[in-house]
Parts: structure tokens; sequence; C-alpha cells
């Protein structure tokens, strides 16, 4: 009898505590602190991971950074490819319980393109009708081509077909919904921790500056059954060095990052956690030509062809990284660089004597030589690379001053138009359009150089109407060209996705766009 009062007690004390034993927690490196946790708002990937993890837009993404169905069950494209109809899931439901609706996509559509927001990227969005028109504050927010047919109905119009617009419904940000109910009663104060409500599988519960960002699992979510992480931290993790201490200690369960000088060390002692994957992603460097200096093309490819890419990617990075010779990543779907930019079969000593040539016919030499501010983000990769250009920079006879800063003050400035010359880095489907896009003259956000060329804008726009891959890929590569030979921007290299993930982590899943939802992991010990 007292065996049997004992087994009892056992039993109801591990059902006491069964809940807690069970519980999943995930802790990710995030690289940076967040600026906004604003879908409308958004820039970086270290704000889209984290947003991606709150909200589902009409597409989600799946654990290989594949588009599946979100919050829309199913859409509908007409025959013209101008309309697109999504039919909501019945059971989509905000965090808080109230129902998904078309109106919410319609008032997260409209307030990410009302320009008292000034959503980073809306541009991205023009095709829609009248996009640009209401950004630029020509014509009224519900002007906008998006409509709530009945509430699980959503219309967006377009003024041309597009190949890519699908799938950013999945990828950015500021085509997510908004909780109608909550915005029009506190505004934009909606998305403080405690106040905000989301509809992805997560939901928001604590954010401490500068420490850490918490979420938790939404009960409320469609597929809540399926999620098996119950709490994710998303900590700032900006000093790679100290990242790696972190995760070796255990602290972190996974690192989107890792120094590249440790590369070899990491593999080798951690060959299952250190991860080096293919990337859809472009390093770069781009020059204000606002300022007469660098608006001379010659400046530009001095500048450029002085670089010696190879030993970048092979002695200062060293981690499977490729030399750029083009701002379309290799491998992107239905795309072949038509090599305008390519000068690797040059010798070292002729391009730097070819940049002295160049620099001299500009106005510049031993007695003025060329002198300006080179800004690079913090991160023991661009400070390494950064440096490595310096040098190269310097033995052509450029005078250059280093400068480093915080990943968003550094973004900041170069929307602003605030430097001279800085680095940069773009990541995105596999698809041209996005890239081509960074130099297009309607690019507001992402064109931080000022480059614009009436040609490129006519071929890149005739690239997003046309509905034949392999025509599509020859316009792209067509516009690609003209920037390569106005070295439009100067490509330096493809990185890889650098990653340590624990053993325990389940689920990651490698991909060129670096997606990587909560929602697919789990955490077995």
């Amino acid at each position: 009898m007292k065996r049997l009062r004992l087994a009892a007690l056992a039993a109801l004390v591990l059902a006491a505590f069964a809940p807690f034993a069970a519980a999943a927690e995930l802790r990710r490196g995030n690289l940076a602190e967040p600026d906004t946790l604003d879908p409308a708002k958004w820039f970086t990937t270290y704000e889209s991971w984290i947003i991606g993890d709150l909200f589902n837009g009409l597409l989600q993404l799946d654990a290989r950074g594949d588009e599946i169905p979100g919050a829309a069950e199913s859409w509908t494209v007409s025959d013209d490819g101008l309309v697109l109809t999504f039919k909501l899931r019945a059971d989509g439901k905000w965090s808080d319980g109230a129902p998904v609706t078309a109106g919410d996509f319609v008032a997260g559509f409209r307030r990410s393109f009302d320009p008292k927001t000034a959503s980073a990227y809306a541009s991205f969005g023009y095709v829609i009708v009248n996009a640009r028109d209401v950004v630029e504050g020509r014509m009224p927010v519900d002007s906008l081509g998006v409509r709530a047919i009945d509430p699980m109905t959503f219309e967006v119009r377009l003024t041309e077909p597009s190949q890519t617009l699908l799938p950013l419904f999945a990828r950015y940000p500021n085509f997510f919904p908004v909780p109608s109910h909550l915005l029009a009663r506190v505004g934009d104060g909606w998305t403080a921790p405690g106040t905000m409500v989301s509809n992805g599988p997560y939901r928001l519960t604590e954010w401490v500056p500068q420490d850490h960002v918490k979420l938790e699992k939404n009960e409320a979510y469609f597929d809540a059954a399926n999620v098996k992480i119950d709490t994710v931290y998303y900590y700032p993790t900006d000093d790679d060095a100290s990242a790696v201490k972190r995760f070796r200690a255990g602290e972190l369960d996974l690192n989107m990052r890792f120094p590249p000088g440790l590369y070899a060390m990491l593999k080798r002692e951690l060959p299952d956690e250190t991860r080096a994957d293919p990337a859809s992603w472009i390093g770069y460097i781009v020059l204000n030509q606002t300022d007469p200096r660098f608006a001379d093309k010659r400046v530009r490819r001095a500048l450029s062809i002085a670089i010696d890419r190879e030993t970048i990617v092979t002695r200062v990075l060293g981690n499977g990284e490729l030399p750029a010779w083009s701002f379309v990543p290799p491998g992107t779907r239905h795309f072949v660089s038509s090599g305008a930019g390519d000068f690797s079969a040059m010798p070292m000593a002729e391009r730097q004597a070819e940049a002295r040539r160049l620099l001299a016919e500009a106005g510049y030499g031993p007695s003025n030589p060329l002198t300006f501010t080179f800004m690079h983000r913090i991160g023991e990769a661009n400070k390494r690379a950064a440096l490595a250009v310096a040098d190269m920079w310097k033995a052509v006879g450029v005078d250059v001053r280093i400068e480093a800063n915080e990943v968003k003050v550094h973004y900041a400035r170069l929307r602003e138009k605030a430097f001279e010359v800085a680095d940069g880095g773009f990541s995105a489907d596999p698809d041209a359009e996005y890239f081509i896009y960074l130099l297009r003259s309607d690019s507001i956000e992402l064109n931080f150089g000022g480059w614009s060329n009436a040609e490129y804008d006519r071929l890149a726009s005739a690239g997003n109407r046309e509905r034949d891959p392999v025509r599509r890929g020859e316009l792209y590569a067509a516009a690609e060209k003209i920037a390569l030979e106005e070295t439009a921007m100067i490509p330096v290299y493809i990185p890889v996705n650098r990653a340590l993930v624990h053993s325990w982590v389940k689920g990651f899943e490698p991909n060129p766009s670096d997606s990587h939802p909560t929602r697919w992991m789990s955490v077995e010990r």
C-alpha cells in the first residue's frame, strides 16, 4: 500500500513538472540589434528574421526557404497576370484570438505604402496599381490597388505582370498584415511588447534593448500543434568572436555567422556544427555619385580594377567565397552574366598600372592623391575585407581613411547619402530582378550611390514584365552589362552563408536565401 502511495505521489510530481520538462527553448544569435519589429518599417535581415517568426504573410517560407501557403490557403492569377486573388484560411487568427481578415491585409499594405510610414521596401511593390503615386504623395492611400472582396478574399491589382511579387509576399514583412482592431485603438504603439498581437507561430513577450528579444509560441496560430519550439530568444551578436565563445559555452544554440579567419579551425574542431553553404548574396562597394569625384566613371573603374578579389576570398576571408565580377550572383535562375566586369585574366600588376592611368587621367596622382573615407559595417569579415581593400587602393596612390559603424547606423547613412565610399551587402531569393533592382533609378532606398541610366531602367522594366524566363534573363543580363561597363557599383565577393548550429537543433536547412524560420525547427538534446 505504501509503495502504491509513493508511486502515485511520484506520478503527481512528474505530471506537475511535465510542462516544464517538455518546453523547448531556442537561443538564436541574431548578429545585430534590431531597429524595429514593425513589419512596415523593417530594413535589415536582423529584423526580418524576427518579424518572420511573428507574422505570416499571404505566403510563408518552408524550412528550405521556398514559398508555401501562409495566411492564404490558395490564390489565383488572372489570365493577363494583372489580378491576384487570395483566399484566406478560415482558421487564421491573431494571437489575441481575433480573426485575420482581408481587411487586415488591406490595412497592412496601405500602411506600408503610406508616405507617413516611409517603408524602405515599398518600391518593390510599385507594380501594384497606384503604388508609386501613393508613396510619392500624388494619390491618397485608399487608391492603392488592393481591396477586400469579402472578409476572407483579398485582391491585388497590378499595372503589369510580375514574376517576383508573389515570393515577396512571403519574404518581405512590409507585405504582411496588421491587426486592424488594435491599430485603430493604439496607432503605431501596437508593436510594443505586451501590446503587439501577431498572426504567425510566435508572439512578442519581451524586448530588452542590446540584450535580447523574447518570443513565445502563439497558441492561436492555425498550425500551433506542429510548432515544436515554445520559446525563442534572439540575441544581438555583432561581435563574431564573442558569439563563437558563447556558442561553445552552450549559451547560443545557433548563430548566423562566425569570423572568417576561424573557419578552418571551427571545421576541424566542430565539423558537424560549422556550416558554410552557397548564398544568394552579393558583397559590394558603393560610391556616392552625388560627389563629383565618384561621378567620374574613370575613378570608379580605377577603384574597382585595383581590388584583388582573388586574394580577398582566398586569404582574407577563406570560407569558400567566390570573387564577384557581376552583381547578380552565379547560380541565379535563368541568368548568365555578360562578363563585362570580369578582368580576372589581367595580371594584378597590369590592373594596378591601369588604375593609376585612369586616376591620372581624372586628375589624381602623387601630388594630388584621391582621398576619401571608406565606411564599413562592424563584424570581423567586413573589417578584414575593408582593411584589405584599403591597402589595395593605397597601392595605386589612393589615400583612404577607414571608419566602422554599427550596422543600422551604417545603412541609415547610406540611405541618407551621408558617406563617400562604403561597403554593403544584399541577399535575396535567387532571381535576377532583386539584384537588378539595386541600381534602378526608382530604387530610392537601395540605390545608395545614386547611379542612373535610362537604358538600364528600360531593360530592367522590360525584364520585370517578361513572362518567358529565358528572355527575361537576357533582358536582365543586358541591363547588368550597362551597369558593369559604367562601374555603377563595385562587386567584390559572393559570400557563403556562415552559421554555427548545435547538433541538437533539428530542421535547420541550408538554402541560398538563408531563411530559417523557427517554426520548422526543434531541439532534441
